[in-house]
């Protein structure tokens, strides 16, 4: 009897094929779309983030000197474009102080410093109310500067802020007496005014400077006066491609109340920086951020 070899090899009919080959399509299109939306999802974060911090790192820094403001002084201009503060340096409290142009002195006896403070101008009991004798005082007096102001001039360069006796005297450029006595014997020592502005599509920060095209006014400047008279160091570039939200304004402020402390808000749209600002179908993030800011003189 003789063997028999079977010859028969076995393979895919066209069928099968055709089935794997669809089933492989479906696979690798699935898996496409699901790395290219994953892709897609990083890039949009990426471009947002990107688009958002240096709005939020401006913010940051607008809300941190805000927060050290001297009591009272912030005021926003009536387009809410610009905010404006005045910046506080250190405080401590005071033996003794002037109180009327009769006694205007260039000094003041204060309780010592353990450091040597900045150099910059006194402010005693800064409230809007405060206007003393003088009914032609505006609403908002503290940017108002006379010999007899909430403000004093600058002080001296040679004030001697420390000495054994437990007092010292603080010593001012030119004689001076302040409206009213603060009730907890508090004053402050202040820099020149600071404006926050959106001018244009921009978000600058203007500094004050002593007889300079910007410092104590009781007109509150606007952003496109500063712009136009300030330059660099006095005129610094926070952010771009900003935009007031429709219907909104860049700052407001609300007033301290008997239930809470005064509260500003940053209300800012900003758009792709490659794209068009003035095209609010553009992409764009609204930035809205709040800031207690302490009323007590």
């Amino acid at each position: 009897m003789g063997l028999c070899r079977s010859n028969k090899q076995q393979g895919f009919t066209l069928i099968e094929l055709i089935v794997v080959i669809t089933l492989l399509g479906i696979i690798s299109l699935v898996t496409v779309g699901f790395i290219t939306s994953s892709m897609q999802g990083y890039a949009d974060l990426t471009r947002r983030d990107q688009l958002s911090s240096a709005v939020r790192v401006a913010v940051e820094r607008m809300a941190r000197e805000i927060r050290n403001a001297l009591p009272n002084s912030l005021r926003v201009n009536d387009e809410g474009s610009c905010i404006e503060f005045i910046p506080s340096l250190a405080a401590s409290r005071y033996i003794s102080i002037p109180l009327s142009a009769s006694s205007a002195m260039s000094s003041f006896v204060s309780v010592p410093f353990a450091l040597e403070p900045a150099q910059g101008r006194i402010a005693v009991y800064p409230i809007d109310t405060n206007n003393g004798d003088e009914p032609t005082r505006t609403s908002n007096p503290i940017y108002d500067l006379d010999s007899w102001s909430i403000i004093s001039p600058l002080m001296s360069a040679s004030s001697a802020l420390e000495s054994a006796s437990g007092t010292v005297d603080v010593l001012l450029t030119s004689t001076h007496a302040f409206p009213t006595d603060s009730p907890s014997k508090r004053y402050f020592i202040v820099d020149e005014p600071v404006s926050f502005c959106v001018v244009g599509t921009d978000l600058y920060r203007f500094q004050g400077v002593a007889a300079s095209n910007y410092t104590y006014a009781i007109n509150q400047p606007d952003g496109a006066t500063l712009f136009a008279d300030l330059a660099e160091p006095q005129r610094g570039l926070l952010a771009s491609d900003v935009i007031a939200p429709s219907g909104s304004t860049p700052f407001k402020y609300s007033e301290a109340t008997l239930l809470r402390n005064g509260i500003v808000l940053f209300d800012l749209f900003v758009q792709n920086q490659q794209l068009s600002v003035a095209d609010n179908t553009q992409e764009s993030i609204r930035i809205q951020f709040e800031v207690q800011v302490k009323n007590v003189p």
